[in-house]
Order: structure tokens, then sequence, then C-alpha cells
């Protein structure tokens, strides 16, 4: 393990985590950060390469016996860490983490789905804090195949793994351009049945949904679900029926409770 201690608050290594607020790592740049001791442990843990981690001094002797020797090791005083980041920051330990290629859903989706797995897709999922919930609903749930579609928020965005508590570095987090094609995809290759959490009349509660086979469940947009194209193209639409006036419930609390009914009760 190389353990350095920063002086230069201009050292290039520093550069990973700079206004990590205001700056949003994005799949161009090829990283993303894990805040915290339980992200930056479920970084390790994972299948992601570890860049470095920065440690705030006074914890030294506290996490360097935890880093693979093959992570840097980047030391500073709290103020200089509080300088870099852009905020007050009183977790004491941040990784750097390496993006690998980006998966896409045909040509990565791997083995075939048995009779009884459950994927989900979000399409147009804007909100970090909603496509961590999915993610981390995901995760507990056991469903480990997960797309991301269009318009919808980084999965290793620095809050969507804050929420999803780490969870998004244990999924199979496939791409789509196409959802449309790929639901018509996934039915012919697999005979994966599509659901479309959807609020149109004729949508099925539920409740009455039985399955039979593998299932994919589509969850769209905060302010306008899933665009009408896709729910004409999934195989059904279902709904969550509300009471006292509700109209619907948080995307990511309503894909929760859909997980749970198929991957548990249906």
């Amino acid at each position: 393990m190389s353990v350095y201690l920063i002086e230069n608050l201009d050292d290039p290594r520093l550069d990973a985590y700079r206004d990590i607020r205001s700056r949003n790592w994005t799949y161009v740049s090829k990283r993303f950060i894990a805040e915290g001791p339980l992200l930056t442990e479920r970084l390790l843990a994972s299948n992601y390469q570890t860049e470095s981690v920065l440690i705030d001094r006074k914890y030294a002797d506290h996490y360097t016996s935890r880093i693979p020797p093959s992570v840097d090791v980047l030391l500073l005083e709290h103020e200089q860490i509080e300088q870099i980041l852009g905020f007050h920051f009183h977790r004491g330990i941040l990784a750097c983490g390496v993006r690998p290629p980006q998966l896409e859903l045909r040509r990565d989706f791997g083995e075939p789905p048995h009779a009884q797995e459950t994927l989900v897709a979000a399409i147009g999922v804007q909100d970090p804090e909603n496509l961590g919930s999915i993610l981390r609903c995901s995760a507990g749930f056991g469903i480990r195949r997960v797309i991301i579609g269009p318009g919808t928020a980084d999965p290793l965005a620095r809050r969507v793994l804050r929420v999803s508590m780490g969870t998004a570095l244990r999924l199979q987090l496939m791409h789509t351009r196409d959802i449309v094609g790929d639901l018509g995809w996934l039915r012919d290759s697999f005979g994966v049945i599509s659901y479309a959490t959807s609020l149109r009349d004729n949508s099925k509660r539920l409740e009455t949904t039985r399955r039979s086979g593998p299932v994919l469940i589509l969850v769209g947009n905060e302010k306008s679900g899933l665009p009408e194209e896709v729910q004409s193209a999934a195989d059904h639409c279902l709904r969550i029926d509300m009471e006292l006036g509700t109209d619907s419930l948080n995307v990511g609390m309503a894909s929760g409770i859909v997980m749970h009914y198929f991957c548990r009760i249906a």
C-alpha cells in the first residue's frame, strides 16, 4: 500500500475529489465517488476498481489497515479536506472508483433468466434519490439485473450511491437506448413478460396480477410516468389503487411495492 501525506492542495491526485457537490462525474470521466466509511467499504468489496482513498489524517490509523495494498491512500488534514470538497465533511473517508465499460442490454445480458427471475427497468427516472431507492429495493429483493433507460440519472452518481447505500455496486446495470425494441427482444429471446406501471384506465390492479415465467417491471419519470409508446409496447399495464384522493405514489416507493409483489407474493 502506498500512503501519501498530501501537503500541496494542487496535487493532481486530489483532482477526483475537488468540489464534488457542484461537480458531477459522468460516464465520460470514468470515475465516481463513494462517501463515508460504509460506501468506501462496499466499493472496496465490490468488483469495481478503487483508484484511491482520501482519509482525514486524524483517522489514518483507524482506516489504513483496511485498505488493500493496490489502492493509493491520500492523507489530508481535516480543514484541507473541506477545502477540496467544497463543503463540511465529518465522515473521515472517501474513495474514488473507476467506471468499467458501460454494459449494453443486448450485448451484455448474459445467461437466460430463470422462470422466477424479476428484472427492473428505470425509464426517465431523473431524481438521484428516487433512482437510489429503486436500486436499493432491487438489491434488497434479489433483483440483480437492472436496465437503465433514456433520461435516467447516473446510477453511479454520488447521491444515487448514497441513497442506495452502495447496493448499486452489486447490481448488473445495463443500458438501453431503445426500450421499446428491447421489450420485444426480451420477450422473443427469453420469454420475459413486461409490466408497465401505469395510470391508464385499462391497467390491471397489482393484486390481481399473476406471473408465469421471468418478469420485467418498468417504472417511469417522476412527473409524466412511462412514455405512451413504452406502455403500449409492454405486455401488461398495472397500477396500485390509491385512496383519499391520492393520484399516485413516489416512484421509489411504488417500485418497491411492485418488486415485493412479484418477488415475494405472486
